[in-house]
């Protein structure tokens, strides 16, 4: 019998019996048996993504060679990446090297390249090319991707990750990943293709197997239990431990360390000296790189490290034979860690000046690395600061932002040593937040620009106190804009005023720094309203300034803060022209996403004066922009928009499916003011269906925890119409004394719109009449945006106007209402202007009233029967019986059968014999024909036929 042991770290323990006999695995069963699994489903169109997790030396890189071999039988290409723990790899290094691998399916690493644009949605659109890419080459025999070392994989790498595995369904792909840490994935491990399978030391048994399987001779019956004590069963631990005892079962040792120690050992004084510059480089090492560094012909390199090789500490690649890796990591990391400080720093600078002389270029953050770790003085830390700075701009170049905020963080922890004065470091700070704020990091970004902000001194001052106070712009939230608010003080002081003439060449700077002062304002006079009043001030210079200064850039701030305080409803028109001369600027270049705003702000504006047509044609122009750009910004913006106008047409399923994929969108971005608004929409929704079931958390918890005036009315409204009156007036009662002073915003017509009508419910005059007098100018205008669709405010002043017993306000108000609903073919708000109004009749009980008020309610039954509004065909139902009115159209054919048998006094089990289905289905029948008829009992339901002419 032959044994024999499989690569470094294998966890297939094989011993081959005879000729025809497959290997006999030792181990990792149960993980070979999954994924097994996992290939068969891939033949079929079950695509997966398979998480191997386990700490360093369990034998992941192993199994993945198994699953590659696996699936090679099964006649499925294999394409493979490992990400490397070197601060010089490039975004995506792991996909990089699958697509370099999948020329051949018509992959290449090109499609990976970060285009124009802002960085989020630049890094956005690679990401979807890619996936979409490679997704579309899997050939019809399956494909397995496999990433190894994901524990030093950098976000875009998982972002893209992410991506595939969210498309696996119906897929003939197999992505494996192999990672020491599962949880440095996120929320691909909650992706539905994705299992996780933790690979488990190797049990004494195992060991054991192991040991008779590769030690000659008698195994000592003790020796298995020593062995996996010692190594605690860590198959690589486990081999090396098993090497160093040779086959005499004596001498374990204490650590793992001489483990490493032991193979080096058996090389040269030359080699082992090679192999400290090798340690130093990476894992992986270009022979060529490493002998410019130590001054040798790259064929006496790859000579002196034949020992190496031999003796199992690096590894070679026929394939690419200028390249060699360490066996392991834990092998490189040892070797390196064992390296004296001197010749540690030494070869670090040896390898900085040897890539930095090299005519290939692209090794800029490969010689920052290095010269970060050769920097001992004040010169040497000086140059480093250099090529950190270097590799910042390369990072920039590719809009790999994260990247450049490390190479910023390196920087600054050099500035002491490297002698740099406050300024400079200040320069530093403000880069690294502009980085940071790219990248979505908007508190760190904050944090370094009021730290910038403090160090500005000397020449530059006054413009790095303006650079800190624009670095963040169009956030949410009080914190943040408090400090922004705080930011723009400081700049603004720097400044002076902007009116004296010597200013004028600066006005479009103190244009930019107005604009973002009246912005943090306007978000901080959401819940300090006394604070409007001054951000108008500031717009309103800002938009001088701009037009002044004549600079773009200038007039897009200046505009955009103007809009956010004229969101009102008063403001329609202006927000229109305001679009229209956003659009007339053409291109500005630090303001890409201006064409963006300009569609979003016709939108606004003409769904609130009702011009759906022209609504129509700018969601056309903004869809084309958002499938130009491919920004997610921007498709989350086109998401909302045609959710708004789905709303608006009655279409609450397709508005749920288009809020849902924007929130799956808004993860992505990870912009919590998404995920708000979303949840507005869903609660809209589901308090216009009637759907109440569990949304995921405490609504009245929530709105408790975020008090702002928005969160409370919608909050409070859907809290009502779910039946939780209770909790509903609590959030109403901490609403109503921020009303008088609330902003006329975008946030101001919904707020007080829902005020007004929880007012009604709660019996709150006083707040009725004041809604009342806030709305009445808008009679003519819709509650409608780019936000959601609420319909006329007719329909609220009619409600308004019942409640304070002016009927002939409220029939007209009403009446009005009804037409503009019809106009714009909003047939759900017009069914509720239709109830109403028909409430409205009731109450003045006048000539004629009783019957239009019937005829009113059977309308909008009929309607939201049809549209699926649950809430309002019960309250209609309601009406009716109360009216006398019967509408026989809110039950279904079937249904009107089973009232009909209920009217005879049948019982349940004697209908469902009687109509051949089972007992349960008449049950749920009966149910709903109650709730629909606003009936209490089966003995009412008979009643009921006689009204409706069911019965004579």
């Amino acid at each position: 019998m032959t044994t024999v042991v499989l690569r470094a770290t294998d966890l297939r323990l094989a011993a081959r019996h005879n000729a025809g006999m497959g290997p006999h695995l030792v181990g990792r069963r149960h993980e070979f048996g999954e994924l097994a699994r996992v290939v068969a489903g891939a033949a079929t169109g079950e695509g997966a993504l398979v998480v191997l997790s386990g700490e360093a030396g369990i034998g992941k890189s192993t199994t993945l060679s198994w699953l590659a071999e696996t699936a090679a039988a099964a006649g499925m290409p294999v394409l493979a990446g490992r990400a490397v723990a070197d601060e010089g790899a490039p975004a995506f290094w792991p996909w990089s090297r699958v697509f370099v691998a999948g020329g051949g399916l018509g992959l290449s690493p090109d499609l990976l390249e970060i285009g124009s644009g802002p960085p989020a949605q630049a890094r956005f659109v690679a990401i979807e090319r890619a996936a979409s890419a490679l997704l579309a080459a899997v050939p019809a025999t399956g494909l397995l991707v496999t990433l190894d070392d994901l524990q030093w994989a950098d976000e875009a790498t998982i972002q893209l990750l992410r991506r595939v595995g969210a498309d696996l369904s119906g897929a003939r792909l197999v992505v494996a990943a192999a990672t020491r840490d599962a949880a440095r994935l996120g929320t691909v491990l909650g992706l539905p293709a994705a299992r996780t399978l933790r690979l488990p030391p190797l049990t004494p048994a195992e060991v054991g197997d192991y040991l008779r399987a590769t030690v000659t001779g008698r195994v000592d019956p003790d020796l298995p239990g020593r062995v996996h004590r010692r190594s605690g069963g860590n198959p690589l631990f486990v081999r090396e431990i098993v090497r160093t005892i040779g086959g005499s079962g004596d001498g374990l040792p204490d650590s793992l360390r001489p483990l490493v120690g032991a193979r080096l050992a058996g090389v040269g004084a030359e080699c082992r000296a090679l192999l400290g510059a090798c340690s130093v480089i990476g894992e992986e090492f270009d022979v060529t790189l490493l002998a410019a560094a130590t001054g040798h012909e790259p064929d006496e390199v790859g000579g002196r490290l034949a020992e190496a090789v031999a003796g199992g500490i690096v590894a070679d690649n026929a394939d690419a034979p200028n390249r060699m890796r360490f066996t392991h990591a834990l092998v490189r990391q040892a070797v390196y860690d064992d390296l004296p400080r001197a010749d540690r720093i030494r070869w670090h600078r040896l390898v900085a000046d040897a890539l930095a002389g090299s005519p290939v270029p692209g090794h800029v953050a490969d010689v920052a690395r290095h010269r970060v770790r050769a920097a001992t003085d004040a010169s040497t830390c000086r140059t480093a600061v250099d090529a950190c700075r270097a590799a910042v701009d390369a990072a920039l170049r590719s809009l790999d932002h994260a990247d450049a905020a490390h190479w910023y963080r390196r920087a600054i922890e050099l500035a002491t040593g490297a002698g740099l004065d406050p300024a400079e470091v200040a320069d530093l700070l403000l880069g690294l937040a502009e980085a940071e704020y790219l990248d979505l990091r908007v508190a760190e970004a904050l944090r370094h620009c009021v730290a910038g902000a403090d160090l500005a001194t000397g020449p530059d001052r006054v413009g790095l106190l303006v650079r800190a106070a624009l670095v963040v712009r169009g956030v949410g939230g009080e914190e943040p804009n408090r400090v922004i608010a705080d930011l723009c003080s400081r700049a603004r002081a720097a400044l002076g005023d902007g009116t004296a003439d010597d200013d004028a060449g600066n006005a479009g700077t103190h244009a930019r720094v107005l604009a973002q002062h009246a912005m943090a304002l306007a978000q901080l006079a959401v819940t300090s309203p006394e604070l409007a009043e001054s951000a108008l001030t500031l717009s309103r210079r800002a938009m001088a300034l701009a037009d002044r200064d004549g600079g773009s850039t200038a007039l897009v701030d200046a505009l955009h803060a103007h809009e956010t305080l004229a969101g009102g409803p008063s403001s329609v028109a202006e927000r229109m022209d305001m679009g229209v001369r956003l659009r007339q600027l053409g291109p500005v270049p630090e303001r890409p996403e201006a064409p963006l705003w300009a569609h979003l702000w016709r939108i606004d504006g003409a769904l609130g004066v009702g011009a759906v047509a022209e609504a129509d044609r700018e969601i056309a122009g903004l869809a084309a922009l958002a499938e130009r750009l491919g920004w997610p910004v921007a498709r989350w913006h086109l998401l909302r928009v045609r959710a708004a106008r789905a709303m608006l047409a009655g279409r609450f399923a397709e508005a749920q499916r288009l809020v849902e994929d924007g929130k799956a969108l808004a993860e992505r971005c990870g912009d919590p003011s998404m995920q708000g608004q979303y949840i507005a929409y869903m609660l809209d929704i589901r308090r216009k269906t009637g759907d109440f079931g569990d949304v995921g958390f405490d609504v009245a918890a929530a709105a408790e925890s975020e008090p702002r005036p928005i969160v409370l009315a919608i909050a409070g409204e859907y809290l009502f119409a779910s039946g939780h009156t209770d909790a509903a007036r609590l959030l109403f009662a901490r609403l109503v004394p921020a009303l008088p002073d609330l902003p006329e915003d975008v946030r101001w017509p919904a707020i007080v719109g829902i005020a007004g009508e929880l007012a009604v419910a709660f019996g709150d005059a006083d707040t009725v009449s004041a809604s009342y007098r806030r709305l009445l100018p808008y009679a003519g205008l819709y509650l409608a945006s780019s936000y959601g669709y609420r319909g006329a405010f007719a329909r609220v002043l009619g409600v308004l106007a019942s409640a304070r017993s002016d009927h002939e306000a409220a029939i007209a108000h009403l009446t009005a209402a009804e037409e503009q609903e019809q106009r714009v073919g909003a047939p759900a708000e017009l069914a509720l202007a239709q109830l109403a109004h028909s409430h409205a009749r009731r109450s003045r009980n006048g000539r004629g009233d009783r019957e239009r008020a019937t005829e009113l309610a059977e309308r909008a039954a009929r309607a939201a029967r049809r549209l699926g509004m649950t809430p309002a065909l019960t309250t209609a139902t309601a009406l009716l019986r109360e009216l006398g009115g019967a509408d026989v159209d809110v039950l279904t054919a079937r249904e009107r059968e089973i009232t009909l048998l209920v009217a005879d006094g049948l019982a349940n089990r004697v209908i469902a014999e009687r109509l051949t289905v089972s007992e349960r289905t008449v049950e749920t029948h009966v149910r709903n024909i109650l709730t629909k008829l606003g009936l209490a009992n089966r003995t009412q339901v008979a009643a009921w036929t006689l009204r409706a002419g069911l019965r004579t």
